[in-house]
């Protein structure tokens, strides 16, 4: 199916009475760098593309104008983003010898990205495409193009363009802004679009500029006749095709044509402009005049939208010599364009679709579909007519729209997809397969509730064990992004008896066993309800050797679990650090985020580091921005624990963006919680304190991992701020939490450790002596030194006299020499503050100056703020400065810096950070001038001269 460019027909009549209109819109566009558009809007044949194909006409001559018509019947997705590039040769052809695929330098990069949207085949890898993925692809071919000379793209017909092109170029306006882009788009307003959220928010953005497209005015209409006809009409011949006509231009062209043919011989004057002028009948009238032959033929071309002769001949029932005569009568006519099958204006199309019987109409697109499936036509374009019947009857129809969607898949879009697989959906109903294959792209598309309800139908007819067991593990794996698991906990639990029972010991069933064992982890530890069944289901399971991705998976999944119940770190090391000695990403990085999280809790930062690394460089590559804001706050809380904050902050600050800005999830708790961590760190609790305003979580408290955190986030940030009493509550209700969870690890949300301290300042001693009398053995059981200096930190703070001041002495000697740094510099700040109540001023000076010391080696500003001024009291002086310029640098600005330093490009940082390279460049000037230095030559030396604490 082909898009037509809509290039301005040549027997067209001057553009009259839109002066208005082209001012404004030329200084909207002026200079083409500011990623402009312009939106035309308006009613049928009010003259929107007419004024979109003058204003490509004023256009800068060096400018790459690129077009598109979209089209009535609807599109394939993509099919509008595959017209615009089509010029340019980048969608057809093998796509494994593609010009992105190619090594050009221009088209280098995360421009690759794009190729699932541009070729016919999807994704060369057969897999489906991250949505975000290929928008991010797509935008950086634009920018490529646009670096070469600007880029115009033209979008006639927006109400009727695919949903996926639609949603990505409003990605890509948002994301304009420095290119020398300008988007030029005409919008049917009486016709109901696929996206009209996208639209009001492109209609809304600054850089838009909407223009309704207003009748003409009598002078207007008058110009336009004495134009056309050579002849001044007079007033009232005027007045006449003003009532007929209502101003709109392309129903005064009509009347002009008629004119035109009937007035040669005689003057013209209004009683000429009788009512069967001017409106739809127009395009009736010559179709009543039409043999049965030709009438056939445009019905035929209305149907198909089709440059293809030899199609619309055959859906017409005739040859192509006959097929041709009727279309050069239909030019005659005026209804066609003059060098290609399309109808002058879709009311013309209209118009014979609606002389049409609704019975015959029907048939005509069953045809169509059937004529396009039987020559071999791509599936998608057979199921654009399929979509308009109301039933698809036949097998072979729900093969098409199966085909169809998964090519949407492949090219990363989704909803198109599920709108394919709905509609087959209605042949069976109970298609397991189609249930399936539904439910996984409707999650792909975020809708969770109608996906695991698919879902839920295709587990009530499943009867195979092994059919069943993969409905289960996609049902689990929906669930967690639902953001609900229980449902999913229980179907695992009544499907293991049932995978013991009937699955045999070849390797792909024992494989599917172990997925099953797996996702039951997976299920039960996402909320705190749940924890302690798992605890029971797996207590006596044997760990597998980690041979096989699966077994990674489950093994990795028992190490969480194992450091969950803080059974001892020396015994869950081993098994955790087998996970990642293959460092594999497969089956969704669930095994290694597991093995993760018992190996930095343990104190092994060194190979957690690496995985992550890896992950995120795996799902910045991919354009995967969930998954890239996933990793990036799991690394940044790896960071903090080790005490590197500088770079927590940078991780913790590209999480929170792209969770915010990019993908606007509002159910997001990780990276707000660990960004308002880093920031509290930094000195700035009333703005960490505003980010944790932000989460809106449902059901927040019944997360395992995410209600302990944000509880943390929380008395973390009003004890920064002053309220003790409030961070006090914050951190006894995580500690009853916990226990109520039957989770026993001590440092996964170490809120005795926190609630000693405050204790401690508010005078409760006896209870916190309690408090810490109730983890000790926990934080024995678990056994690395962190743990145990700070248990002894918290035992020191609550015990006076020299049996305090030994046991924070005894605290900084466990914790030295640990990743703990933080912990460490505050144990040497408050072993410090006691050696000065005793009157040792001297020991406390030193211990005081190895606390500053730590602390400007970790970035934390706020024992900084406390240590400084105890030193001082202490009778000391700094020996040196405790500011960093790099302290200056937020967490956009310390992103760029550090990969601008190590010597990435600004489009490689634009790409790996999604931002533009406007962004980038804003960063480094700011980052130059915080830094006093004169560009990034400088840079890698700055950085480099801070020190940073060893994991």
């Amino acid at each position: 199916m082909a898009l037509t460019s809509g290039l301005k027909s040549e027997d067209e009549p001057t553009l009259v009475g839109r002066d208005l209109e082209l001012a404004l819109i030329r200084e909207h566009l002026h200079g083409m760098g500011e990623g402009r558009a312009v939106l035309l809007r308006g009613p049928a044949g009010i003259g929107k593309t007419r004024l979109m194909h003058e204003v490509l006409t004023d256009l800068d001559s060096d400018a790459r104008v690129l077009t598109v018509k979209c089209q009535a019947s609807g599109g394939a997705a993509y099919a509008a983003v595959r017209g615009l590039f089509a010029p340019l040769g980048l969608t057809d052809g093998d796509p494994a010898r593609h010009p992105l695929l190619a090594g050009s330098a221009a088209l280098a990069g995360s421009a690759a990205l794009a190729l699932p949207a541009l070729t016919t085949d999807g994704d060369p890898d057969g897999r489906p495409a991250d949505m975000y993925g290929v928008m991010h692809g797509l935008y950086w071919l634009t920018a490529s193009l646009a670096a070469e000379r600007p880029v115009v793209l033209a979008v006639d017909d927006l109400q009727w363009c695919d949903e996926a092109s639609l949603s990505w170029l409003g990605f890509l306006l948002r994301r304009a802004e420095g290119l020398p882009v300008s988007l030029l788009l005409t919008l049917r307003t009486e016709v109901e679009p696929a996206r009209p959220d996208v639209l009001d928010e492109m209609a809304d953005a600054s850089s838009c500029l909407t223009v309704d497209v207003e009748p003409l005015t009598d002078h207007a209409v008058r110009d336009m006749l004495a134009a056309s006809l050579a002849v001044t009409p007079d007033p009232a011949v005027v007045a006449r095709c003003m009532e007929l006509t209502g101003g709109t231009p392309f129903l005064v062209q009509l009347l002009v044509r008629e004119l035109k043919g009937r007035t040669r011989d005689t003057a013209l004057d209004a009683d000429a402009l009788h009512d069967g002028l001017g409106h739809g009948t127009i395009a009736r009238f010559h179709l009543d005049r039409l043999t049965p032959e030709r009438l056939a033929v445009a019905k035929a071309l209305a149907v198909l939208e089709s440059d293809d002769i030899e199609t619309v001949a055959a859906l017409a029932g005739t040859t192509p010599g006959p097929a041709a005569g009727a279309v050069d009568a239909l030019r005659t006519a005026g209804l066609l364009y003059p060098d290609s099958l399309a109808y002058r204006h879709d009311l013309m199309r209209q118009a014979v679709l609606d002389a049409t019987p609704a019975e015959q109409r029907l048939a005509l697109r069953e045809r169509a579909a059937r004529l396009l499936n039987d020559s071999g036509h791509p599936s998608d374009q057979v199921a654009v007519q399929l979509m308009h019947l109301p039933e698809v009857p036949e097998p072979w129809m729900v093969t098409v729209l199966r085909s169809a969607a998964l090519g949407a898949e492949q090219r990363g879009a989704p909803a198109t997809a599920g709108q394919y697989l709905s509609r087959a959906l209605r042949h069976d109903l109970d298609d397991i397969e189609l249930l399936s294959a539904s439910a996984r792209v409707l999650v792909a598309h975020s809708d969770h509730p109608t996906a695991l309800s698919r879902l839920e139908h295709a587990l009530t007819l499943a009867t195979d064990p092994r059919l069943r067991c993969r409905l289960v593990l996609q049902y689990v794996i929906t669930s967690l992004g639902a953001q609900n698991s229980l449902r999913a906990f229980e179907l695992v639990g009544e499907t293991l008896p049932m995978v013991e029972a009937e699955l045999g010991d070849a390797p792909d069933e024992q494989a599917l066993r172990t997925l099953v064992e797996a996702m039951a982890l997976v299920s039960g530890l996402d909320e705190k309800s749940t924890v302690r069944r798992v605890s029971e289901r797996f207590r006596d399971h044997t760990l597998p050797p980690g041979e096989t991705a699966e077994e990674r998976l489950l093994l990795g999944m028992l190490c969480a679990l194992g450091t969950l119940e803080g059974r001892p770190a020396a015994e869950l090391v081993p098994a955790a650090e087998r996970v990642l000695r293959v460092g594999d990403v497969s089956l969704g990085g669930w095994g290694a985020l597991g093995a993760s999280l018992t190996l930095y809790l343990a104190d092994e930062i060194r190979p957690v580091e690496l995985v992550l690394t890896t992950l995120l460089e795996h799902a910045q590559k991919r354009g995967q921005a969930w998954n890239s804001a996933l990793v990036s706050t799991t690394r940044a809380q790896v960071h903090m624990w080790a005490g590197n904050i500088a770079q927590a902050l940078s991780d913790a600050q590209l999480a929170f963006d792209l969770v915010h800005r990019d993908l606007h999830v509002k159910s997001a708790v990780g990276p707000h919680c660990t960004l308002a961590d880093v920031l509290v760190l930094r000195g700035d609790a009333r703005k960490a304190e505003e980010l944790l305003d932000l989460v809106r979580r449902p059901r927040l408290d019944q997360f395992t991992l995410e209600s302990h955190t944000y509880m943390m986030s929380r008395a973390r940030t009003r004890a920064a701020l002053g309220d003790l009493e409030g961070a006090l509550g914050h951190l006894l209700r995580c500690g009853d939490s916990l226990a109520e969870a039957g989770i026993g690890n001590p440092v996964l949300a170490p809120w005795w450790y926190d609630a000693a301290q405050v204790l401690a300042d508010l005078g409760r001693f006896g209870e916190g002596r309690d408090v810490v009398d109730r983890v000790a053995p926990a934080v024995l059981r678990w056994g690395t030194p962190r743990a145990q200096g700070m248990l002894a930190v918290s035992r020191g703070v609550l015990t006076p006299g020299d049996t305090g001041i030994d046991e924070l002495t005894e605290a900084t000697r466990l914790l030295d020499g640990s990743p703990g740094r933080l912990e460490h510099a505050r144990a040497e700040y408050l072993l410090g503050r006691r050696l000065l109540e005793r009157g040792d001023s001297e020991g406390a000076r030193e211990r005081l100056r190895r606390a500053i010391d730590i602390a400007v080696l970790c970035g934390d500003r706020q024992l900084l703020d406390q240590a400084v001024p105890a030193l001082g009291a202490a009778g000391g002086r700094l020996r040196s400065g405790t500011e960093s310029p790099t302290d200056a640098l937020s967490g956009s600005e310390r992103q760029v810096a550090e990969r601008a330093a190590a010597g990435a490009t600004n489009r490689e940082i634009a790409e790996a950070l999604f931002l533009t390279q406007r962004t980038v460049e804003f960063h480094l000037t700011s980052v130059y001038r915080k830094l006093g230095i004169r560009g990034r030559g400088e840079l890698a030396a700055v950085l480099a001269a801070e020190r940073r604490p060893v994991g």
